[in-house]
């Protein structure tokens, strides 16, 4: 208890002391004399000018600074940005300072700080003027020393420890700001020795107006001088581990190329650690010389490792490739120039080892060259599928490719090449046998990149045994070989043109093998339908740097079958060619049997494509018989309104649709005009001979403008309208031109009663599907004129007029009238016919099963209406027409019916 009264006071005065010491100095700093001489001795600590909004002081448990929106300033040989820049600074300060009379930093911590890393034309970096000094090379072999006493006066050199958290480093080469950064830069600079600095630093790498995902974490850890001409001596290491090669891309190019895998690099980079290695040394410098180089070198070592390499929309495989990148070689950043004289690319089974020098300037300048390169062709069949779907897992190729080249320029152009390969074979699961594939030989020479011509072939053996005779010979065994398919395959691309074509030769004994192997590699042809027979093909890709890529060639079909999805029945390719100019489809219709009927003509792409980009086809075709009959039994049955639907998928190359979508998406699709010609066409009992029609189908509306036909002995001249969208609905307008009233789709019996022509026009609309439909739905109306009508049987004035039925001939000159559309059937308003003074007036209708209900009256007064009718007969006809019923009817005075 004596002990604590001793004491209490002492240690009362002490904390006052202390209180007042912190209240006191925390004053003293807010004043503008004190707020400069702090600003002084940071701008000493940094090498730059300063500005601090405001300061704080932090007497226990050691004194220590802060800085709140600090600003260093920029070299004026970097640009006049800041060079750095924080939200908060704390500085410790040295007790050791203070005794001996000097402001000195210990540590420095900054939160969010921002630090500008700028290169200005000489290649050199505005970090290298701010870090203390380094060590200076003694002549005479003598083991390099610091300055060490520049280094004590320099009061930077005190610095010991600079603490970083959630950073972010920019870039800047001279006045351009690159799109680059890191951020969330967290870690450690400290000084480890007089002029020495260690990094133990990590960062997340960023691009502006890109959103990363997955950029992964780079360290950085190492060890770097100070103030020296090139950062010199200093050793790096960085690691940069779980990054996506899609963020990678996005980084660096600023866009997403569809390619996913993981990714990974480590690169040690080292300077001013060796004896004689420049980077001035040739790209041939042997791999065991040392990495190292004199002042103002670097040597580098950099293991890139990516992993899992897919397309964005597909799942990841098993087999998914992978690829390491090894690279040693030496960069000199004043002069900017990096050789690489080692360079390993392996992937599964293949690799590339070379050399390459690069000028990485404003003005980049590369050449990579490649003395040993071993291409195993599975390797490249995985990259293929992992970047294409649907490639059948069974497909197999084994081939081996060895070469070398040369690459210049940037970008990187093959200046020279030279490759080949004895041959190699492929397991195709649709195709019995293996695909031989010959051997391969290309390079380029001057301005051309050349692959001579290789066969590729298959072919099926079987095994046949010939037994001998009872007497116990040996059974003797051939082997009889069937060739099935050649195929022979080239390349060339002249680098001065920038044109260059693939050539196609070949023949197939069964056309249908080439469509199953483009299946089994993932490149369905047949979209709803099958073909079936032999094909020769003389092809090749063009291209060229003005016009866009196309096929030009043929392919010529014969003896083949189609099967269409929507066709009952397989069209019979007695001998047809599709013909490519300038990448436009033709197809040359020779003999092809189908729907019936034999056709010939062409289908043909417009140059001009529709609005939309979309193809437009011309067509000039011709078939010698079509039958309503036979084109059911081919796209049947007629009530059913998704053959359209069915069909048209195969046509336009796409996949058959679910059945409850509607054609109507297909046929938009469709822009088609042309020229339809049939020497004779059949719909139940009406044939019409020498058809052709001008048509267009465009938007779902089928145009047919102008259509010719033979019919009934006369003429037929008619236009169709027809859209099929919501609902279709057609519109038909008909002029008849001397039709035969004997060859009317009739009864046999009523036509043998008929002589005349008649001529004419009528005009209908209808809508819907399916015969049922359109005829309870047929409106409309039209006019005719007869010219010598006779009628067999009856003398019509005749009966009438003794009100009792008269065998004989009845004959008119000349009949005209009108009649309607309606209710499944034609209904006559007045057709009158006349011979001399003689009338008669035909009304009432017939439905278009053949039931008639007419009635006929007839008048001597020679005029040309019938107003009244004096009371007399009335001939009736009812009933089927073939056996009508006929009566005659007494009759008052009466208005004759509308």
């Amino acid at each position: 208890m004596s002990r604590l009264r001793k004491w209490w006071r002492p240690a009362a005065l002490g904390v006052a002391v202390v209180i007042v010491s912190q209240v006191g100095a925390s004053l003293l700093v807010r004043t503008n004399r004190v707020h400069a001489y702090l600003e002084r001795h940071l701008e000493r600590a940094f090498g730059r000018p300063v500005e601090v909004a405001r300061f704080g002081v932090l007497l226990l448990p050691s004194p220590s600074l802060s800085a709140e929106e600090i600003t260093v300033g920029e070299d004026p040989a970097f640009g006049n940005e800041y060079f750095l820049r924080a939200e908060h600074l704390s500085a410790g300060l040295r007790w050791t300072g203070f005794l001996h009379g000097r402001f000195e930093f210990g540590t420095l911590s900054m939160s969010r700080p921002s630090l500008n890393l700028a290169r200005n034309n000489e290649g050199r970096w505005n970090l290298e003027r701010w870090l203390p000094p380094a060590k200076i090379n003694v002549p005479g072999g003598l083991p390099a020393v610091y300055n060490v006493a520049r280094a004590l006066g320099t009061p930077a050199n005190h610095l010991t420890r600079i603490d970083i958290d959630d950073g972010r480093v920019n870039f800047k080469i001279v006045d351009e700001k690159l799109p680059f950064a890191l951020t969330s830069v967290a870690g450690v600079v400290e000084q480890d020795a007089p002029g020495r600095w260690q990094l133990r630093l990590e960062a997340a790498p960023w691009r502006s107006g890109v959103a990363l995902q997955s950029a992964g974490t780079v360290i950085v850890r190492g060890d770097v001088a100070g103030t020296s001409a090139r950062l010199q001596p200093a050793e790096f290491h960085l690691h940069w581990s779980d990054g996506s090669l899609a963020d990678l891309l996005r980084l660096f190019r600023g866009r997403d190329y569809g390619i996913r895998g993981e990714f990974a690099l480590d690169a040690t980079a080292k300077s001013g650690n060796g004896p004689v290695a420049s980077a001035s040394m040739p790209a041939s410098t042997p791999a065991s010389m040392p990495a190292s180089g004199p002042y103002g070198d670097w040597s580098f070592e950099m293991k890139a490792r990516a992993t899992e390499i897919h397309r964005w929309d597909l799942t990841e495989r098993s087999d998914n490739p992978g690829m390491n990148v090894n690279l040693e070689g030496l960069l000199n950043i004043a002069t900017g120039k990096a050789i690489a004289h080692r360079i390993v690319v392996e992937t599964t089974k293949s690799n590339l080892r070379g050399t390459a020098s690069a000028m990485i300037s404003s003005s980049p300048s590369w050449e990579v060259h490649l003395d040993s390169v071993g291409v195993q062709a599975a390797d490249l069949l995985n990259w293929y599928r992992a970047f294409q779907p649907d490639v059948d897992d069974a497909v197999a190729v084994n081939q081996y490719f060895t070469g070398a080249m040369t690459l210049r320029g940037w970008p990187l152009q093959l200046t020279d090449a030279a490759f080949s390969s004895e041959g190699g074979e492929a397991k195709i699961p649709c195709i019995t046998s293996l695909v031989r594939i010959g051997a391969i030989a290309g390079g380029r020479h001057r301005d051309t990149l050349t692959i001579e011509p290789f066969r590729v072939a298959y072919a099926t053996s079987v095994a046949r045994t010939d037994s001998a005779s009872a007497a116990g010979a040996a059974a003797k065994k051939r082997a009889v070989s069937e060739a099935r398919g050649v195929v022979s395959v080239g390349f060339t691309h002249d680098f001065a043109q920038r044109a260059g074509r693939i050539s196609v030769d070949g023949h197939l004994d069964r056309v249908e093998d080439a469509i199953r192997i483009a299946q089994a590699f993932g490149r369905t042809l047949n979209h709803g339908w099958e073909l079936t027979g032999d094909a020769n093909a003389s092809l090749h890709w063009d291209w060229n740097g003005v016009s866009p890529r196309h096929w030009n060639g043929h392919v010529d079909v014969s003896n083949a079958e189609l099967q269409a999805v929507g066709l009952n029945q397989p069209l019979n390719l007695t001998k047809t060619s599709l013909t490519w100019k300038d990448g436009l489809r033709t197809a040359t219709i020779a003999d092809v049997d189908g729907f019936g009927a034999n056709w010939s003509g062409s289908i043909s792409e417009d140059p001009v494509a529709d609005l939309d980009g979309s193809a437009k086809w011309r067509f000039l075709l011709h078939a010698d018989h079509l039958d309503a009959t036979e084109l059911d039994r081919w796209i049947g049955p007629r009530a059913r309104p998704g053959w359209l639907q069915r069909l048209l998928p195969s046509l336009l190359g796409g996949t058959p649709q679910a059945p409850n979508e509607h054609a109507s998406e297909l046929v938009r699709r469709i822009d088609a005009d042309g020229e339809l010609r049939v020497d004779e066409f059949t719909m139940e009992k009406l044939k019409f001979q020498q058809v052709r029609a001008q048509a267009a189908l465009d938007d779902l509306h089928l145009d047919v403008r102008d259509a010719d036909a033979q019919w009934a002995g006369g003429k037929v001249h008619a236009r169709l309208s027809a859209k099929f969208h919501p609902r279709p609905a057609y519109e038909v307008t008909a002029d008849l031109d001397q039709v035969n009233l004997a060859q009317l789709p009739a009864p046999a019996r009523a036509t043998e009663r008929f002589a005349g022509t008649a001529s004419g026009t009528v005009h209908f609309t209808t809508q819907g599907v399916g015969r049922d439909e359109l005829l309870a739905r047929l409106t409309g109306r039209g006019d005719v004129r007869m010219r010598n009508v006779e009628f067999r049987g009856w003398d019509v004035n005749a009966s009438v007029a003794e009100g009792e039925p008269r065998t004989g001939e009845s004959r008119w000159a000349s009949g005209e009238g009108t009649f309607t559309l309606r209710d499944r059937g034609v209904v006559l308003a007045g057709l009158r016919l006349e011979s001399g003074r003689e009338a008669t007036l035909v009304k009432g209708s017939v439905s278009f099963g053949r039931d008639a209900d007419l009635t006929i009256q007839s008048t001597s007064d020679g005029r040309r209406e019938i107003h009244t009718v004096e009371p007399g007969h009335i001939l009736k006809i009812s009933g089927p027409l073939d056996i009508p019923r006929v009566s005659v009817e007494n009759t008052a005075a009466h208005q004759p019916a509308d």
